[in-house]
């Protein structure tokens, strides 16, 4: 392996963009060196059926079992929270197709009876009679025991919340408009005047990535709070989606490219420069694996001004990866403020991410620079942009924002991004239950006055 040299403070007259700073990192083989201690739990990407049954006993999983003979008796919510949180552990970290595995869905099942989350029990009774058309209990009566609860779910009728997330695009919704004036920048108005209560833009996030606090409790795709019905990625154990939907989603956007390193990325890099990441890979495939093609609309149609007009549709309405991307790209970044010592970290560790990255998917090491260049790009992007969501420490499922809730994802919007900051805002937003993001007035806005957002 070349040596490479330790890093320097780059010349910010000569790396004053992002393409030039990786160009020059890569020139002089630098490379980022950090007094720190990672911590990597050496199971985290491995299904292994030794460590299933070693969380099976020490996590009180034969209450599972025991579920098979007694009905459910969970008193309080957090014991409710916690047991799902061992449940969905347990599912993702058994060996597939396992007879533990298929206990854990049915044990699921019968929480999501009890909860009255009838589409969940029957969804989970179905993940279970996947693994084995043929349900393999030690007797006869503990089948006909999940047959009958499946009939009793299905009578009682579906429950209300599905656990695929919407799927028409038309969903997507803007009453707003984007203007651009010497004063302001780029900012958002209503089309119309606007009553307290109503909603003025609804859209899909660009990417998001769940934070660790509820990986085990959220859908890593949609982020729909959805623990009854979790299912986990095939390829590695941490991602869980609420779908298979969801799970085919992600992994065609992004996951397929993250899947070899996603245990190496959440251990030791910040969830902004995760969700760089994924956004350069989400680039990267929108333009059909053609670095050619992506770097060429970089250098011309990106640096026009008719972006400014194109923020008045939502991400989710379009069809042309140029229009879809573009938007993300032409966002405002800090990068004007950031010091050369932040820079230099930042180019360092935007070209290992992209290392890291053509090294587990076989990507040509000619696109490295392309790629640490987006990364690069995309961090900056991400400090002015991201919207951090909260939810409320009692109540997980419940969207709020106040003293007693705490942040469980990042998301990039579009045309969301183009609320300026105030720390009272007109505007709040929230995560719908179809996974886009919904903004709302919290008071009535006159036509043409500024809409303003928290950005938390």
């Amino acid at each position: 392996m070349e040596a490479e040299n330790p890093p320097t403070i780059v010349e910010s007259r000569r790396c004053r963009t992002d393409k030039n700073l990786v160009a020059f990192i890569i020139e002089r083989g630098m490379r980022l060196i950090e007094p720190m201690e990672r911590h990597v739990l050496f199971w985290i990407s491995i299904k292994s059926n030794d460590y299933a049954w070693w969380m099976y006993e020490n996590y009180d999983g034969q209450r599972v079992c025991n579920w098979l003979k007694h009905p459910l008796n969970l008193h309080s919510n957090n014991s409710k929270n916690r047991l799902m949180e061992q449940l969905n552990q347990l599912i993702a970290y058994c060996e597939p197709n396992s007879y533990v595995l298929k206990v854990a869905y049915l044990g699921r099942a019968l929480m999501a009876y009890e909860s009255k989350e009838d589409f969940y029990c029957m969804y989970n009774i179905w993940d279970a009679e996947e693994i084995d058309a043929i349900l393999n209990f030690p007797n006869e009566s503990a089948k006909r025991e999940f047959d009958e609860l499946y009939d009793r779910a299905h009578s009682r009728r579906l429950g209300n919340r599905y656990p695929s997330p919407y799927n028409d695009r038309s969903n997507c919704i803007n009453y707003v408009v984007c203007n651009n004036s010497p004063r302001y920048g780029r900012y958002l108005h209503g089309k119309w005047n606007v009553m307290k209560g109503n909603l003025v833009l609804r859209e899909l996030p660009f990417v998001r990535l769940l934070l660790s606090g509820d990986r085990w409790m959220r859908c890593h795709h949609c982020l729909i709070y959805a623990p009854l019905v979790l299912i986990p990625c095939r390829g590695c154990s941490i991602m869980l989606y609420c779908s298979k939907s969801c799970r085919d989603r992600a992994k065609q956007e992004y996951h397929s490219f993250e899947c070899p390193i996603i245990f190496m990325l959440l251990s030791q890099y910040t969830p902004i420069e995760v969700l760089a990441l994924r956004s350069t890979i989400c680039a990267y495939k929108k333009f059909y694996e053609m670095p050619g093609v992506l770097e060429n609309f970089i250098r011309s149609v990106c640096m026009s001004e008719k972006w400014v007009h194109q923020y008045c549709t939502p991400n989710g309405r379009y069809k042309n990866p140029e229009d879809a991307y573009g938007k993300v790209y032409q966002l405002a970044t800090n990068r004007s403020r950031l010091t050369r010592e932040k820079l230099t970290t930042d180019g360092l560790r935007g070209v290992a991410l992209a290392k890291l990255l053509v090294r587990a998917n076989n990507i040509p090491t000619s696109n490295v620079e392309l790629l640490a260049e987006l990364t690069v790009r995309h961090m900056h992007i991400l400090r002015v942009n991201a919207l951090v969501l909260h939810c409320s420490v009692d109540d997980p499922a419940k969207d709020c924002f106040d003293d007693r809730s705490v942040p469980y994802a990042l998301a990039l919007v579009t045309t969301g991004s183009m609320f300026n900051h105030s720390c009272t805002p007109n505007v709040d937003y929230s995560l719908s239950t179809d996974g886009t993001i919904e903004f709302r007035a919290n008071r009535n806005i006159p036509w043409g006055k500024q809409m303003r957002i928290n950005y938390r």
